[in-house]
């Protein structure tokens, strides 16, 4: 300590002066321990943004991967209406609701969830028919 005193030139100023080496010794531990302080913070935080990135990224696929399952439900059974109710999938879970707009039209909702992370995708298709067949044809897809 006396060599990094001597260097920045503050013992021979502080020489002769009872306790201002101590108190400059306790500044000095102060300030790096404030440094240090915040060092482990600026740590968590980015850690903690990166991780609620991530989590938001798994929710949203995880709502793709519920709409991709309902949509072929959808289209092996057209007029099914009934949904999906937290369904596991990659950690998380997903949630699929049927909206009926008028008589040949439908939203999809899925909602994906994971680690207190909600996302969604919103599908909405109409119900053509084709021979007397419905067959479902996508009008719109966005992102909740």
């Amino acid at each position: 300590m006396a060599i990094i005193l001597n260097l920045l030139g503050v013992h021979s100023i502080m020489k002769g002066k009872k306790g201002s080496v101590q108190s400059f010794t306790v500044f000095t531990i102060s300030i790096i321990s404030l440094l240090a302080l915040a060092t482990v913070i600026l740590f968590y935080v980015t850690d903690q943004i990166r991780e609620r990135s991530l989590n938001r990224k798994n929710a949203q696929e995880i709502a793709e991967y519920g709409m991709m399952i309902a949509l072929k439900k959808i289209e092996e059974e057209p007029a099914w209406t009934q949904g999906f109710s937290n369904i596991k999938y990659k950690g998380g879970y997903y949630s699929i609701k049927i909206v009926k707009n008028d008589d040949n039209t439908f939203k999809a909702i899925s909602t994906g969830f994971i680690n207190n992370v909600k996302k969604g995708v919103i599908c909405t298709y109409k119900l053509e028919y084709e021979n007397n067949i419905p067959k479902p044809k996508i009008i719109s897809w966005k992102y909740m």
